[in-house]
Order: structure tokens, then sequence, then C-alpha cells
């Protein structure tokens, strides 16, 4: 049986060997009846499994040597070090990234007991430092102080396929740690549909439509944080999140989009909630390309129009209160790119674009600059003060310079800034709330300029020094200022913003603002390219720093029954802040 299946699978290669090898019938033999037929013997059959075996050993030869020789061909074809993979893949990991963990001490001002200041100072301490620890050259284009321990949980995929592309990630923001609570926060959490005219990515030309599903505060007008407006503080009566959406097309010397939010507030009149929609716009421009180290220019704009639902003011609650504005900037640059706020970008967890956020400043030798002009213009409908039942409109301006140099391990930075108290109350809106200033009200802008530099040896220790110069904003009424009780002469209030709070100060009655000086030093020891040691050393000069106490007392004399003034108090600052951080 075993011979006979090994000739039905190779019939067709075996017939002519299996015939050569049978005998030949003697001439003019013929069979005789009762004779039977004739069978081959003993040695003829081993022959012929001896031929079947051979064969059948050739083929299965023959097709193990054609395999191995389609294998060798695949991998020659394939790059050494790279893994064969087919188009439409998911890739992308999710965990944590952008932590930042400081462990610091602080004195925000050794010279004053607690209750001296507004806000007080506790003394000497582990903590944040509060906000007479963050000078207001500080933080200029970000939202944070430095201080702060956080962290960001990301979930991040990215599809691509072709010339299509699909991003998303989701975004929590952990914050404001405490023993017994975590505050917890989105981030900017998006999806991303992307068009490229380079399946490679190579060239930077492309569509893409950037989905924001439950906070769109990175999603900003303006460029210098400072000066940045649109975000989700304009929609603070909101009773939910602002999401929001952008329309983007990029190409290597240009960009351009179109944007939208919107945000649920409670309407006052019904007691119903109401949508209250906002558009954006915007683009910029090359005019000098910066290429082998050439002078480069930009040209930036971008604008929006914003519904903020209706007026909380009885006479007026019929009217919408709308922003709208436009910001413009001008970039000059040489070896340097033009920046912008880290909380603008998008958190993408994977290596090419985590690896590098907190790595330690590169110095590459020579000289290098960027010079940045930036100027917003706003207007806001509010209740006109001088008119029962009508709206007026509040203009509003900002407006700054940049510049950064970098020569050899040498940096130098000059930060001027302007911004008058419309726009830095634009959000709340204005003050009286709701309302523009009354003609009798006197305001005046805050202006500053701060003017730095450090120098770093061998990327590891770094010196610096910054001092600066600031004029604060104020608010100043001939009947007193709500706060001071009892006050019928002129009151001013000083009011300042630096990205973090609104700090209002009131003066003594009859009492202008005056400028404020200061000064830091800083010591700063890198390792482990995650890993720094900072030392700040600060002193400055506030005339307009009060303190709130009852009329006519001391440190040492209680007087229950007089009433509460401001007064001044130690106009002089002495702070401390010593960092042990980790970033990555």
């Amino acid at each position: 049986m075993r011979i006979f299946a090994r000739l039905v699978v190779f019939t067709a290669a075996l017939i002519p060997i299996v015939a050569s090898a049978q005998p030949s019938e003697p001439p003019g033999s013929t069979d005789a009846a009762g004779s039977g037929s004739a069978t081959p013997s003993e040695s003829e059959d081993a022959r012929i499994r001896e031929i079947v075996d051979r064969e059948l050993a050739k083929v299965l030869n023959d097709r193990a040597a054609k395999d191995a020789a389609d294998r060798a061909a695949k991998e020659a074809e394939q790059p050494a070090g790279t893994t064969a993979v087919g188009a439409g893949n998911i890739t992308g990991a999710s965990g944590f990234m952008d932590t930042r963990l400081a462990f610091t001490v602080t004195n925000e001002n050794v010279l004053v007991k607690p209750g001296e200041t507004i806000p007080s100072v506790p003394g000497w301490r582990f903590g944040v430092p509060n906000s007479l620890g963050v000078l207001f050259f500080d933080n200029y284009d970000t939202r944070y102080s430095g201080f702060e321990t956080l962290s960001h949980a990301v979930m991040y995929r990215d599809y691509h396929s072709g010339h299509f592309d699909a991003e998303a990630g989701f975004v929590l923001r952990i914050n404001e740690l405490s023993g017994s609570n975590i505050s917890l926060n989105d981030d900017g959490s998006y999806i991303v549909l992307s068009n490229w005219k380079d399946p490679t990515h190579k060239d930077p030309t492309r569509i893409s439509l950037t989905a924001f599903p439950v906070s769109a505060d990175r999603f900003r007008l303006g460029y210098s944080y400072r000066l940045s407006w649109g975000g989700d503080p304009e929609y603070g009566r909101a009773k939910s999140a602002t999401p929001g959406a952008k329309l983007q097309y990029d190409t290597e010397r240009a960009y351009a989009f179109v944007g939208a939010k919107s945000a649920v507030i409670l309407d006052r009149r019904t007691a119903e909630q109401r949508s209250a929609l906002a558009a954006l716009a915007g683009g910029g421009v090359d005019l000098l390309p910066a290429t082998d180290n050439q002078l480069g220019v930009r040209l930036e704009a971008n604008g929006g129009y914003f519904d903020r639902g209706y007026n909380e003011l009885v006479d007026v609650n019929n009217q919408k209160v709308q922003l709208y504005g436009v910001s413009t900037q001008l970039s000059v640059h040489q070896g340097m790119p033009v920046q912008s706020s880290v909380d603008y970008k998008l958190y993408k967890f994977n290596d090419e674009r985590v690896a590098g956020l907190f790595d330690p400043v590169k110095y590459t030798g020579g000289l290098s600059w960027l010079a940045m002009t930036e100027f917003t213009y706003l207007a806001q409908t509010l209740k006109d003060p001088n008119k029962t039942g009508t709206t007026t409109i509040q203009p509003g301006m900002a407006g700054d310079l940049n510049v950064r140099v970098v020569m050899n391990r040498t940096r130098l930075r000059l930060d001027v800034s302007y911004r008058d108290l419309a726009f830095i109350l634009h959000s709340v809106p204005s003050l009286p709330t709701y309302e523009d200033f009354p003609k009798q009200y006197e305001t005046a802008p805050d202006l500053f300029a701060a003017v730095g530099a450090d120098q770093n040896w061998n990327d590891f220790l770094t010196l610096g020094v910054i001092a600066g110069i600031e004029k604060p904003a104020t608010l100043t009424s001939p009947t007193g200022i709500a706060g001071q009780p009892g006050a019928t002469g002129k009151s001013t209030a000083v009011i300042r913003n630096n990205n973090i709070d609104t700090i209002i100060t009131i003066l003594p009655t009859g009492q202008s603002a005056a400028a404020q000086l200061a000064l830091k030093g800083s010591a700063k020891l890198t390792f482990g390219r995650i890993y720094s040691a900072l030392l700040e050393v600060f002193y400055s000069y506030d005339p307009n720093t009060t303190r709130y106490q009852r009329a006519g007392c001391t440190d040492v004399q209680a007087c229950p029954d007089q009433p509460f003034e401001f007064k001044f108090g130690n106009f002089n600052q002495l702070g401390v802040n010593a960092t042990l951080q980790a970033r990555f």
C-alpha cells in the first residue's frame, strides 16, 4: 500500500521511470488460460521504492531552496534596523509628562511680621511663595510662577495612513496638591485631523482641524502670555467647560486659521441657560525666511469676537456684553527662532516631542538674537454710567517689546510693557463690574521695563541678575472706593495682574501711586539634565504697600471700637526663595 500511495502522488514524474524498469515480455509469448498474471520479484519492489524516495526528496529540497531565496530577497530590500509596518497602524503611548517637582524654602519679606502686608507674609516656611514672592517681571510668558508641583497625565494616540494623519490626546493636569486634596483639570485635550501634502511630513504644508472637547484655553489670541486674551477667563460666568475648534492651513512660510468657541451662561433675566459663541481668526507670514542663519522677519495678526452673555446690571440686562479686538506682532530674528509660550502648545506623548521639553538651555556659540513687538486693541460693550438703560463701548489697549540675545554663554533680555486699565480688567469686566469707568474716575495704565543678564559655565552653574521698574495701573475716585468705609476724599486703587492673580491695593485717602523698583539675583545649579537647585534673593521698594488696620491703633494698643482704614506699610521688601527642582 505504501508503494501504491507514493505512485499516486508522483504519477506524472514516475511513469516513464517505472516503465523502463519493467522487464520486457518475450517475443510471441501470450498468457495461457489458468496460468495467472506475472508478479514482480522482491528485488524489483525494492528498486521502485528507492526511485520514488529519491524523487520525493528532490522535490522537497527544490521547494525549500526557493522559499529561502524569496526571504533573502525581501530582507535585502528592507533597510537594516527597521521593521516593516503597514499603513494605518496606531502608535502613541500613555503616561505622565511635564512633571514639575519643586521643594521651596521661602520668605517673601524677612523685614515684616505676619499681618503687616497684603497678602500677609507668614514667615520662613516650606511651600509655594504667595504673590509677593513673584515680582512683576517674573513669569512673563507663562501662567505658572515656577514654584508649583504638578504633573500631566496624557493618553496620546496617532494614526497615519498616506497623506492623512489623526492625533488625539487626553490631557489631565494634576496640581494644587495637599495632604488630603488633589485638583484635577483638563489642560487642552484635543483631536487633530490633518491632511499633509508630503506623507513623510518633510514639507510642512497641511490643512488641519483641531477640536478641543473640554477646554479650548490653549487656543488664545495675542502672542506674549501676559498680553494674551480670548481664553477661558472671558467666560468666567460659564456653568460648563468652554470647548472649541480650529481649522488651520500651514505652509513653509505662512499659516492662517479660523476657529470658534462656545460656553453656556445663565441668563439672569429668565434664569435659563443660554449659549454664548465666539469666533476667532488669524494668520502669519515670513516676510524674510530665516535660512542659513540669515535675518528673518515675520508678521502675524489675529482677532476675534466673543459673546459674553447678557449684562448683569438691572437697567441693561437685555443688552449683551460683547468683546472684540485684534492683535498683531512683528518679529525680527537671526540665529534664534520666533518663540511662543509653552502654555499654547498641545501635549503629545511621544519620544520626539517629550524628550526635549525641559532640556537645559543649549549654547551653540556665536551671536543670536530675537526682537518681538506686539500691539492689541480691544473693545467691549458695557453699561454707560452716564445714561440709564444704555450701553457704551469701552476701549482697551496693550503692547510690548521683548528682546532676547545670546552671545556664547551670556544671555541678555529686555521686556517693556504697556497695559491700560481697561485691558487689565477686560475679563472681569471693568470696575465697577459690567460698567464703563465713570467720567469722574481717573485711570492710569500699567507701565514696566526690565533688563536682565545671566552667564553660564559648563552647563552647570548659571548666575543672573535682573532689574526693573513698574508704574502700576490705578483707578482714582473723588468720593471713595468700596472697601474703605467712611472715606469721602480722593481714593486710589492700585491694580496689578501677573498672569496668576489680579491684586488690588487701596492707598490711604488722598495718596497717589508711585513707581516700584525691584532687583533680583539668582544662582542655579543644573545636573542630571532634569534636576536643578535655584537660589533667588530679591529686593523691592514699593511705595504702594499698605496694611489694613483699625484707625489710631498700634501694635501694642487694642482699639476694637475704631473703624478700619488703610495705612502705608513697610515699603522695603527683602525676600528669599531656595528651590530644589526636578522637571521631566
